[in-house]
This record gives C-alpha cells, sequence and structure tokens, in this order.
C-alpha cells in the first residue's frame, strides 16, 4: 500500500489513466540488494504473469513466504538463516510480479494471485503460507482459486481492495466521477475488479486454518481491517500486538515465535 503523492511530479494534473497506471505500478527500490538464504537456491517459475523468482532453502515440509506491496528482498522477516529452518521446515521465498526478480512493472492482487497459483502448481503444495500485507491478500484470492496450503498466517491484512483503490484515488486529487472511470479503467486493461477482491467474500469458502496477526498502532493497514476478516473466516486465531506497527512487526522475536509456533502445531 503506499500513497498516490509518489505519481510522476512530471504530471501536473493526473487523471484517471494515469492514476491507474500508478495503481498498478510498484515503485522499484533505490537498490536491489540479493537475498541469500543458506544453502539456498534460486528458481524462476514460468506463469501468465511472466516468470516469478522464488529461492528455497532447508529441507521438510515447505513454508512459502509473501512480502507486501513494494517489498523487496531482503525483507524484514527472512535473515539469511530463517527460523524456520531450525524448526525443520523447506523455506520458499516468493517476489510477487513486478517485484524483486520477478517479471513485469505493473501487479494487482489477481495477477499476484495467478502467479502464486501457477508456482503452487509447479511445486509441492504447501505446508503453509506466510504473508504480510497486499501479500496476505493475494493468498486470499489464490487459496480461493485452488491453491494447496494446510495452513495460512495472515500479518496485517487489508480486507477491501476497493476502500484502498478509492482513497489511492483520493489522495491523488480524484473527483467521484474521475474516481468511477479509474475503476472502470481497471476492470478493462487488467480486469481488476476491486470491489471483488476482498478478503471478507473469500473468507467464508477457506478451509486452511488460518492465524490473523495485527498490531494496533498500524498506520498502513489498520487493525479493523483484519478483525472482520478474521470473523469472516471459519476457526481462525486472532493475534493483536502492541506497539509494532506495519513493517517492524516483522522481525519481532514474539511474532516470529508465533508464526512458527502456529505452522508447527498438529492440531
Amino acid at each position: 500500500m503506499r500513497s498516490s503523492t509518489m505519481i510522476d511530479a512530471n504530471v501536473e494534473h493526473p487523471g484517471p489513466e494515469q492514476i491507474a497506471h500508478a495503481f498498478l505500478t510498484p515503485r522499484l527500490p533505490p537498490q536491489r540488494l540479493p537475498l541469500l538464504l543458506d544453502g539456498g537456491e534460486a528458481l524462476r517459475i514460468a506463469t501468465l504473469e511472466g516468470e516469478a523468482a522464488l529461492q528455497r532453502a532447508g529441507s521438510g515440509p515447505a513454508v512459502l513466504l509473501l512480502h507486501g506491496w513494494e517489498g523487496h528482498k531482503p525483507p524484514i522477516w527472512l535473515p539469511s538463516r530463517p527460523p524456520l529452518l531450525d524448526a525443520g521446515f523447506s523455506v520458499l521465498a516468493m517476489d510477487l510480479p513486478a517485484h524483486g526478480d520477478s517479471a513485469g512493472r505493473q501487479t494487482s492482487i489477481s495477477q499476484s494471485a495467478r502467479a502464486l497459483g501457477a508456482v503452487g502448481e509447479a511445486l509441492e503444495p504447501s505446508h503453509a503460507v506466510i504473508a504480510h500485507s497486499i501479500g496476505s491478500a493475494v493468498l486470499a484470492e489464490a487459496l480461493h482459486a485452488g491453491l494447496a496450503a494446510q495452513r495460512a498466517v495472515l500479518v496485517s491484512a487489508p480486507a477491501h481492495y476497493e476502500r484502498y483503490a478509492r482513497g489511492f484515488a483520493a489522495a491523488a486529487g480524484l473527483d467521484r466521477t474521475a474516481t468511477e472511470v479509474m475503476l472502470a479503467l481497471l476492470r478493462s486493461a487488467v480486469g481488476v475488479d476491486v470491489r471483488e477482491k476482498s478478503l471478507l467474500r473469500r473468507a467464508p469458502q477457506l478451509r486452511q486454518r488460518a492465524l490473523f496477526i495485527h498490531s494496533t498502532d498500524d498506520r498502513v493497514v489498520a487493525i479493523e481491517d483484519s478483525l472482520p476478516g478474521a470473523s469472516a473466516w471459519p476457526g481462525p486465531r486472532h493475534l493483536r500486538v502492541e506497539g509494532l506497527g506495519h513493517r517492524p512487526l516483522l522481525g519481532n522475536p514474539a511474532v516470529v515465535a508465533a508464526a512458527i509456533d502456529f505452522v508447527a502445531t498438529t492440531h
């Protein structure tokens, strides 16, 4: 998630077309740093959204890690020796389309979910997927479409794609009419209906055991977003933490331990 203040400064009065383009275009980090997992191997898997880049390390049941919007390597939650390896799992770290070493310059929840689904088909089913922010919405879409995974950990999960699209448009100065044009452009250009992409719509049909983790002071995705999503998911756990914000909680030892404990439990 990001503010539309990053829209090209050369466009004095951006219209719906420019805002739609910016909404789908993650900023590139100033420096792309390699993700070096101990004993890891680099993978590239063909998808309809272009090649997806991953790294894989370890042996044992596979846990797939998904970053959020404009997440890039090395993610805060993935040191060179992830605790998951020591817990007996193999680790798969995936770059979403238009991020990191994966192909593309634009993406959406729908497109990223299709790429994730293709990765799931190409590799063995995951024991669990741990996702952050927009990655959680991508995960819910992919699970709804049939991604094989037994458990899901959703960290700072947003509930309403439409809310962020409208907020992005408003921050860019679009009025209500122009915003509707922008949303129509998203549907026609890349087939993204932001009204349909909602954790509240997907969660009731999902049967994976789920853990939601959210900090009460998250200023990017309010905790009020994940609470209804967790309520709509059959039988989830919701872990509320204090004072850890949106990204710092990823490296918090207690949060990491809670995620690993949930992934490792057998009941």
